[in-house]
């Protein structure tokens, strides 16, 4: 009975309490209250009234809230915000110029405004960055603290600038972060147009920031953002036909780092960070990246520009013996050991500094030359031409050994590139790559290392005069990349590019450099041409076709053939002293009986369609085109075509 009853009563405690009420209404028991005689009284409320007279107030009170808001910050117009802004700014960037070490904390101040959603603004905040960056950053670089350094005790001035450089470090490390983030966006297809002039606006900045403070903490970083964008060919925008403003900024700043570059580190590795970006995209990338390496400062540079400073190092200047300070016998030692102390300690640093640079230099040749010869390897073919200029630029700075292999790589890509399936005929439109090859294989011996080989190099000697006669038709004889032209109208919008094939020296003044090497210059001991008349074969078939092909040169290239011819003239001449009194026999040299229709050197034909210089026959040939010439309306060619017979007389 008693289990049953104790059961009954926990069962009775879990049911729900009733009352009567209207069941029409939907009602809710409230906690019950105590009236004043100690009785108990039931609250029940309708639940449908009481909740709408709660969301009625609810309501209201959001309502009110809002009004007190809009009271307390009223909406100001874009333009105006803009304006605060730029106030703001201002103030901001003025007293970090006046006192950096007082104000540095207004560099976080800067970057939190860089936060604001306004394209204009962050645009601001970004330039105003930049301008406090450049005037504030010092011209050393910032190393951080050791553990011993920052336990150890230092005066007030040494802590202050302690704090001043680690923010500093901290803030520009942030600021380089967001322009990387916001350089990233422009490369998204779906860009809006105020998104991609944020992104140019950030990488003009990281650009100008890498030509101003190359020496600062983080460089790479300034690099990386760079390449990042020359990663990317160039591109013509919708909204006109000019090519992307970014890709040119960030040619002319890694140019100009070269330059400027006198310790070699910077260039280092900047040329590390470009030929591990052109290795991960396969080369696939813009003809000018590559030509930036032709503006290196290497070893030959250098080592000519620190001859120049110590040559122009001031003399010490001499006092008079009546302003001299009087100085005891003891004084004077000391002062002459410190003279000696600090003269040694400026040839340890130049030592040094000499021993970093040279360093810092093998590491880029290293770097520039394995770049090149990938490239020639998997014959890319937007990047050759830049390449053999690169060759031809820096080709005597390469290791002999490499001489004979190198020499190999252009005579197969003369093969595979510019000759027919036959080997006789030059493919049009690669007449430029052929002397860029040319150029590359004579400048590998313009060395002591390339003069003890003695390499043979007839075949390019062969190549160069079959390619004289295709090159006198060449519209672009003249023309370089600096050279203002404009574009072809019927080549398709995308296609165009701003750098056109022809790159830093034109076609002229690789024939000329050719002629040099081959004729002029005593470093090339290539070809041995002689005194007699028979080893002048291929001279006098290089002067013949020279002159055939100058009648239809510009003026420029006119005068410079006349030259090359002139000074042929004079080198292949010879003068025979008096056999006896008042008896002179003067010889006309190789070319002479060329200009007279009265001798005759050999037989038969002169053969102008044969590309070889030994089977043409050239001595049985008349140097007519120089007649011709000395009718040219341009009178230095006239007058250079007119003297050129009389050289070959000593006249």
């Amino acid at each position: 009975m008693g289990s049953g009853s104790e059961n009954y009563e926990q069962e009775y405690e879990k049911y729900a309490r009733t009352w009567t009420a209207n069941e029409d209404k939907d009602v809710v028991e409230r906690l019950p209250i105590k009236t004043a005689s100690g009785g108990i009284k039931r609250v029940v409320t309708e639940r449908k009234k009481a909740s709408v007279v709660e969301s009625d107030d609810e309501d209201q009170i959001l309502q009110e809230d809002e009004e007190d808001e809009e009271e307390e910050e009223p909406e100001l117009p874009e333009l105006d915000r803009i304006r605060m802004a730029q106030e703001e700014l201002s103030k901001l960037g003025s007293e970090l110029i006046e006192d950096p070490e007082e104000n540095i904390g207004n560099l976080k101040k800067l970057f939190e405004i860089q936060k604001n959603k306004n394209i204009r603004v962050k645009r601001l905040a970004l330039a105003t960055q930049l301008a406090v960056y450049k005037d504030i950053i010092p011209g050393y670089r910032i190393r951080p603290l050791t553990d011993l350094e920052r336990s150890e005790k230092v005066s007030k001035e040494v802590r202050k600038l302690r704090n001043f450089e680690q923010s500093l470090v901290i803030n520009y490390k942030s600021y380089l972060d967001s322009l990387k983030d916001i350089t990233a966006g422009l490369f998204k297809p779906e860009a809006l147009p105020a998104t991609r002039k944020l992104g140019l606006t950030a990488l003009s900045c990281a650009c100008t920031l890498l030509t101003s403070v190359p020496h600062f903490n983080f460089r790479s970083d300034l690099l990386h953002i760079i390449a990042q964008r020359l990663a990317r060919r160039r591109f013509v925008t919708q909204e006109s036909n000019d090519l992307d403003d970014g890709f040119a900024k960030c040619i002319d700043s890694i140019i100009q780092l070269f330059d400027e570059d006198e310790s070699g580190h910077a260039s280092m590795e900047a040329v590390q960070v470009l030929a591990s970006m052109m290795k991960r995209r396969k080369f696939k990338v813009d003809e000018s990246v590559l030509n930036t390496f032709l503006h290196l400062r290497l070893l030959t540079e250098l080592t000519a520009l620190d001859m120049a400073r110590l040559n122009n190092v001031p003399a010490p200047v001499k006092i008079k013996k009546k302003d001299r300070v009087h100085r005891t016998k003891k004084e004077r030692k000391q002062a002459k050991e410190i003279k000696q102390i600090e003269h040694e300690l400026a040839n340890a640093e130049h030592a040094t500094s000499k021993e970093e640079t040279e360093r810092y230099q093998s590491e880029t040749l290293k770097t520039v030359f394995a770049n090149y010869l990938t490239i020639l390897k998997l014959r890319v073919s937007g990047l050759m031409g830049a390449t053999l200029e690169g060759l031809a630029k820096f080709a005597h700075l390469i290791n002999a050994d490499l001489f004979g292999d190198l020499l190999e790589v252009l005579k197969e890509l003369v093969q595979d590139r510019q000759l027919d399936s036959t080997g006789d005929s030059i493919k049009p439109g690669s007449i430029r790559e052929g002397l860029l090859c040319i150029v590359t294989a004579f400048a590998l011996l313009s060395g002591q290392a390339g003069e003890s080989i003695g390499l043979d190099l007839s075949f390019f000697i062969n190549y160069l005069y079959a390619i004289l006669m295709p090159l006198s038709l060449s519209t672009d004889i003249e023309q370089s990349s600096k050279s203002l032209r404009l574009a072809d109208p019927l080549l398709v919008q995308e296609t165009r590019s701003l750098s056109a094939k022809v790159n830093l020296s034109t076609e002229m003044e690789m024939v000329i450099k050719c002629f040099d090497a081959i004729f002029f210059n005593r470093h090339y001991k290539t070809v041995s041409f002689g005194t007699g008349t028979n080893n002048n074969q291929r001279m006098v078939a290089f002067a013949k076709r020279l002159t055939l092909t100058s009648l239809h040169y510009p003026e420029k290239s006119g005068f410079a053939a006349m030259k090359i011819l002139e000074n042929l003239c004079i080198k292949y001449s010879s003068q025979v002293g008096p056999k006896a009194a008042g008896d002179k026999d003067i010889s006309s040299g190789a070319l002479g009986a060329l200009f007279s229709t009265e001798d005759r050197v050999m037989n038969g034909v002169y053969r102008a369609d044969i590309d070889s210089p030994e089977l043409s026959n050239p001595q049985a040939a008349y140097m007519w085109e120089t007649f011709l010439l000395q009718k040219h309306y341009s009178p230095r060619v006239a007058a250079t075509a007119l003297k050129a017979p009389l050289r070959t007389i000593g006249r």
